[in-house]
Protein backbone atom coordinates (compact mmCIF):
# COMPACT_ATOMS: atom_id res chain seq x y z
CA UNK A 1 0.00 0.00 0.00
CA UNK A 2 1.20 3.84 -0.80
CA UNK A 3 1.09 6.00 1.69
CA UNK A 4 1.70 9.43 2.00
CA UNK A 5 4.71 10.91 4.24
CA UNK A 6 3.84 11.32 8.38
CA UNK A 7 5.38 14.70 8.18
CA UNK A 8 6.24 17.80 6.18
CA UNK A 9 10.15 18.09 4.75
CA UNK A 10 11.54 20.71 3.04
CA UNK A 11 12.81 19.23 -0.29
CA UNK A 12 11.23 16.29 0.13
CA UNK A 13 10.34 14.37 -3.45
CA UNK A 14 6.66 13.01 -3.00
CA UNK A 15 5.45 15.19 -6.25
CA UNK A 16 8.56 14.09 -8.26
CA UNK A 17 7.97 9.98 -7.58
CA UNK A 18 6.06 9.85 -10.79
CA UNK A 19 9.30 11.80 -12.89
CA UNK A 20 11.95 9.57 -11.91
CA UNK A 21 10.11 6.01 -11.19
CA UNK A 22 10.06 4.79 -14.54
CA UNK A 23 13.44 4.58 -13.75
CA UNK A 24 13.19 2.04 -11.27
CA UNK A 25 14.76 -1.23 -11.30
CA UNK A 26 12.90 -3.78 -13.40
CA UNK A 27 12.61 -6.50 -10.62
CA UNK A 28 10.31 -3.46 -9.22
CA UNK A 29 7.78 -2.94 -12.58
CA UNK A 30 7.69 -7.00 -12.44
CA UNK A 31 6.36 -6.84 -9.04
CA UNK A 32 9.38 -9.45 -7.76
CA UNK A 33 9.96 -9.49 -4.00
CA UNK A 34 12.76 -6.99 -3.05
CA UNK A 35 14.37 -4.60 -0.12
CA UNK A 36 14.00 -0.90 -0.34
CA UNK A 37 16.93 0.70 1.32
CA UNK A 38 17.04 4.62 1.51
CA UNK A 39 20.49 5.92 3.56
CA UNK A 40 19.26 9.49 3.93
CA UNK A 41 15.99 9.15 4.93
CA UNK A 42 14.51 12.78 5.52
CA UNK A 43 10.76 13.12 4.89
CA UNK A 44 11.10 9.52 3.36
CA UNK A 45 9.03 10.22 0.56
CA UNK A 46 9.70 7.09 -2.07
CA UNK A 47 10.13 5.07 1.38
CA UNK A 48 6.42 5.06 1.79
CA UNK A 49 5.43 5.08 -1.51
CA UNK A 50 7.00 1.05 -1.85
CA UNK A 51 5.21 -1.59 -1.80
CA UNK A 52 8.05 -4.58 -0.22
CA UNK A 53 7.75 -5.65 3.50
CA UNK A 54 11.67 -5.46 3.47
CA UNK A 55 13.04 -2.08 4.29
CA UNK A 56 15.98 -0.55 5.68
CA UNK A 57 16.40 3.62 6.38
CA UNK A 58 18.79 5.45 8.11
CA UNK A 59 19.48 9.03 8.90
CA UNK A 60 21.97 11.03 10.82
CA UNK A 61 19.51 13.45 11.93
CA UNK A 62 18.72 11.80 15.92
CA UNK A 63 15.71 13.60 16.30
CA UNK A 64 13.96 12.60 13.74
CA UNK A 65 15.30 8.80 13.66
CA UNK A 66 14.22 8.27 17.41
CA UNK A 67 10.85 9.93 16.36
CA UNK A 68 10.24 7.08 13.71
CA UNK A 69 11.50 4.58 16.71
CA UNK A 70 9.05 5.54 18.73
CA UNK A 71 6.10 5.49 16.23
CA UNK A 72 7.31 2.00 15.60
CA UNK A 73 7.73 0.66 19.26
CA UNK A 74 5.29 2.86 21.08
CA UNK A 75 2.52 4.47 18.87
CA UNK A 76 -0.51 4.91 21.40
CA UNK A 77 1.52 7.32 23.71
CA UNK A 78 2.31 10.03 20.64
CA UNK A 79 -0.43 9.50 19.56
CA UNK A 80 -2.74 10.85 22.64
CA UNK A 81 0.08 13.64 22.98
CA UNK A 82 -1.06 14.64 19.42
CA UNK A 83 -4.99 14.69 20.33
CA UNK A 84 -4.45 16.22 23.13
CA UNK A 85 -2.26 19.96 21.27
CA UNK A 86 -4.73 19.46 18.41
CA UNK A 87 -7.96 19.86 20.44
CA UNK A 88 -6.27 22.74 22.02
CA UNK A 89 -5.21 24.53 18.73
CA UNK A 90 -8.71 23.44 17.28
CA UNK A 91 -10.56 25.16 20.27
CA UNK A 92 -8.48 28.71 19.71
CA UNK A 93 -9.25 28.54 16.03
CA UNK A 94 -12.97 27.94 16.78
CA UNK A 95 -12.71 30.79 19.20
CA UNK A 96 -10.85 33.12 16.66
CA UNK A 97 -13.68 31.70 14.12
CA UNK A 98 -16.23 32.40 16.56
CA UNK A 99 -14.76 36.22 16.78
CA UNK A 100 -14.46 35.67 20.88
CA UNK A 101 -10.76 35.93 19.86
CA UNK A 102 -8.84 38.68 17.42
CA UNK A 103 -6.75 36.98 14.69
CA UNK A 104 -3.47 38.28 16.40
CA UNK A 105 -4.73 36.87 19.78
CA UNK A 106 -5.20 33.63 18.61
CA UNK A 107 -1.97 33.42 16.53
CA UNK A 108 -0.23 34.56 19.87
CA UNK A 109 -1.98 31.91 21.88
CA UNK A 110 -1.29 29.10 18.80
CA UNK A 111 2.38 30.18 18.43
CA UNK A 112 2.84 29.72 22.34
CA UNK A 113 1.67 26.14 22.19
CA UNK A 114 4.42 25.93 19.31
CA UNK A 115 6.74 27.84 21.21
CA UNK A 116 6.84 26.16 24.25
CA UNK A 117 7.85 22.82 22.39
CA UNK A 118 10.59 24.25 20.14
CA UNK A 119 12.37 26.10 22.73
CA UNK A 120 12.52 22.66 24.59
CA UNK A 121 16.04 22.30 23.52
CA UNK A 122 17.34 25.49 25.43
CA UNK A 123 20.05 24.88 27.40
CA UNK A 124 20.05 20.97 26.66
CA UNK A 125 16.57 20.48 27.55
CA UNK A 126 16.33 17.17 25.24
CA UNK A 127 18.56 15.54 27.74
CA UNK A 128 15.33 16.39 30.55
CA UNK A 129 12.51 14.31 28.10
CA UNK A 130 11.31 11.23 27.25
CA UNK A 131 11.72 9.62 23.89
CA UNK A 132 8.31 10.18 23.41
CA UNK A 133 8.56 13.40 24.01
CA UNK A 134 11.41 13.99 22.44
CA UNK A 135 9.46 12.72 19.15
CA UNK A 136 6.43 14.82 20.12
CA UNK A 137 8.62 17.82 19.75
CA UNK A 138 9.96 17.01 16.98
CA UNK A 139 6.72 16.23 15.08
CA UNK A 140 4.26 19.34 16.91
CA UNK A 141 7.85 21.52 15.76
CA UNK A 142 8.40 20.01 12.29
CA UNK A 143 4.18 20.43 11.55
CA UNK A 144 3.86 24.23 12.74
CA UNK A 145 7.39 25.61 11.75
CA UNK A 146 7.02 28.28 9.14
CA UNK A 147 6.74 25.29 5.99
CA UNK A 148 7.82 22.74 7.50
CA UNK A 149 11.40 24.15 7.58
CA UNK A 150 14.34 22.68 9.84
CA UNK A 151 16.96 25.12 10.70
CA UNK A 152 19.59 25.27 13.70
CA UNK A 153 21.03 28.76 15.25
CA UNK A 154 25.05 28.15 16.25
CA UNK A 155 24.18 26.92 19.62
CA UNK A 156 22.36 24.20 17.86
CA UNK A 157 18.84 25.15 18.78
CA UNK A 158 16.08 25.04 16.54
CA UNK A 159 15.37 28.54 15.25
CA UNK A 160 12.14 28.28 12.65
CA UNK A 161 8.99 30.94 13.37
CA UNK A 162 5.78 29.96 13.86
CA UNK A 163 3.75 29.49 10.68
CA UNK A 164 0.57 30.22 11.82
CA UNK A 165 -1.18 27.35 10.84
CA UNK A 166 -4.57 26.92 12.23
CA UNK A 167 -4.78 23.41 12.84
CA UNK A 168 -2.03 20.17 13.98
CA UNK A 169 -3.53 17.41 12.40
CA UNK A 170 -0.59 14.19 11.97
CA UNK A 171 -0.85 12.22 9.41
CA UNK A 172 -0.09 8.67 11.92
CA UNK A 173 -2.25 5.57 10.66
CA UNK A 174 -1.77 2.26 11.41
CA UNK A 175 -0.52 1.55 8.02
CA UNK A 176 2.70 3.98 8.89
CA UNK A 177 2.75 1.94 12.27
CA UNK A 178 3.11 -1.39 10.35
CA UNK A 179 5.14 -0.55 7.97
CA UNK A 180 7.70 0.93 10.47
CA UNK A 181 7.40 -2.58 12.57
CA UNK A 182 8.88 -4.07 9.32
CA UNK A 183 11.93 -1.52 9.02
CA UNK A 184 15.27 -2.00 10.29
CA UNK A 185 16.00 1.76 11.47
CA UNK A 186 19.31 3.04 11.79
CA UNK A 187 20.81 6.69 13.00
CA UNK A 188 24.88 6.26 11.46
CA UNK A 189 26.92 6.36 8.36
CA UNK A 190 25.03 6.31 5.29
CA UNK A 191 27.92 4.52 3.74
CA UNK A 192 27.62 1.59 5.99
CA UNK A 193 24.11 1.18 5.34
CA UNK A 194 24.75 0.63 1.25
CA UNK A 195 27.70 -1.51 2.28
CA UNK A 196 25.96 -3.54 4.03
CA UNK A 197 23.10 -4.16 1.79
CA UNK A 198 24.51 -4.68 -1.72
CA UNK A 199 22.70 -7.60 -2.53
CA UNK A 200 20.80 -8.67 -4.94
CA UNK A 201 16.71 -7.29 -5.94
CA UNK A 202 18.22 -4.67 -3.01
CA UNK A 203 16.62 -1.28 -4.40
CA UNK A 204 19.14 1.50 -2.59
CA UNK A 205 16.97 4.88 -3.18
CA UNK A 206 19.56 8.04 -2.34
CA UNK A 207 18.53 11.96 -2.06
CA UNK A 208 21.72 13.31 -0.27
CA UNK A 209 21.98 17.21 0.53
CA UNK A 210 22.17 19.71 -2.26
CA UNK A 211 25.67 20.17 -3.23
CA UNK A 212 24.88 24.33 -3.14
CA UNK A 213 24.20 26.51 -0.14
CA UNK A 214 22.18 25.71 2.70
CA UNK A 215 22.99 22.27 2.96
CA UNK A 216 23.41 22.03 6.79
CA UNK A 217 20.10 19.63 7.48
CA UNK A 218 20.47 19.51 11.04
CA UNK A 219 23.24 20.90 13.42
CA UNK A 220 26.85 20.46 12.82
CA UNK A 221 26.05 17.64 9.71
CA UNK A 222 27.32 19.59 6.84
CA UNK A 223 27.39 17.67 3.54
CA UNK A 224 30.25 19.11 1.31
CA UNK A 225 32.39 18.69 -1.54
CA UNK A 226 34.33 16.75 0.11
CA UNK A 227 31.34 14.10 1.37
CA UNK A 228 29.58 14.24 -2.00
CA UNK A 229 32.95 12.74 -3.51
CA UNK A 230 32.75 10.43 -0.70
CA UNK A 231 29.41 9.39 -1.53
CA UNK A 232 30.24 9.11 -5.21
CA UNK A 233 32.49 6.00 -4.68
CA UNK A 234 30.39 4.16 -2.71
CA UNK A 235 28.13 4.77 -5.27
CA UNK A 236 30.43 3.48 -8.08
CA UNK A 237 31.49 0.37 -5.56
CA UNK A 238 28.21 -0.99 -5.04
CA UNK A 239 28.41 -4.56 -6.95
CA UNK A 240 25.05 -5.84 -6.15
CA UNK A 241 22.60 -3.82 -5.45
CA UNK A 242 20.23 -1.26 -7.80
CA UNK A 243 21.19 2.10 -6.82
CA UNK A 244 19.29 5.06 -7.55
CA UNK A 245 20.45 8.78 -6.87
CA UNK A 246 18.30 12.13 -7.43
CA UNK A 247 20.54 15.06 -7.01
CA UNK A 248 20.99 18.73 -8.22
CA UNK A 249 22.14 20.14 -11.66
CA UNK A 250 24.94 21.98 -11.90
CA UNK A 251 28.91 21.50 -13.03
CA UNK A 252 29.65 19.80 -10.17
CA UNK A 253 27.64 17.42 -10.09
CA UNK A 254 27.64 16.62 -13.62
CA UNK A 255 31.05 15.63 -13.75
CA UNK A 256 31.25 13.33 -11.11
CA UNK A 257 28.73 11.45 -12.17
CA UNK A 258 28.71 12.42 -16.11
CA UNK A 259 28.92 8.33 -16.59
CA UNK A 260 25.51 7.71 -14.83
CA UNK A 261 23.19 10.15 -15.64
CA UNK A 262 19.76 8.57 -17.13
CA UNK A 263 17.86 11.86 -17.19
CA UNK A 264 17.33 15.35 -16.02
CA UNK A 265 13.98 17.35 -14.71
CA UNK A 266 13.11 20.86 -14.20
CA UNK A 267 11.95 21.64 -10.81
CA UNK A 268 10.82 24.88 -8.36
CA UNK A 269 10.34 24.84 -4.68
CA UNK A 270 8.14 26.49 -3.37
CA UNK A 271 10.46 27.63 0.26
CA UNK A 272 12.77 30.48 -0.73
CA UNK A 273 12.86 32.49 2.94
CA UNK A 274 14.28 36.10 2.12
CA UNK A 275 15.45 35.36 -1.64
CA UNK A 276 18.22 33.80 -0.06
CA UNK A 277 18.90 31.17 -3.02
CA UNK A 278 17.20 30.71 -6.43
CA UNK A 279 14.86 27.91 -6.04
CA UNK A 280 14.54 26.39 -9.54
CA UNK A 281 16.58 23.45 -10.25
CA UNK A 282 17.26 20.80 -12.68
CA UNK A 283 17.49 17.20 -10.44
CA UNK A 284 19.53 14.84 -12.26
CA UNK A 285 18.43 11.07 -12.26
CA UNK A 286 21.24 8.91 -11.70
CA UNK A 287 21.80 5.24 -11.61
CA UNK A 288 24.37 2.33 -11.70
CA UNK A 289 21.73 -0.57 -13.87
Amino acid sequence: MKLDPIYKWTGGKRKEIKTFSKYYPNFIKNNEEYKFVEPFFGGGAVYWSSETDKNVINDIDTELINFLKVVKENSDEILQMSKIISDKISEISKREKEKSLTISEAKTERGLIYYEWRNKDRKDGLKNLSDTERAFRFLIVNQLAFNGMRRFNSKGEFNIPYGNYKSFNPNIKKEHIEKLKNTDIFCGSYKDVMIDNDDKNTFIYIDPPYTREFKEYSHENVFGKEQQIELFNTFKSMKNASVMIIINKDEFTTELYKDYIKDEYDLKYSTNIKNRYDNSVKHLIITNY
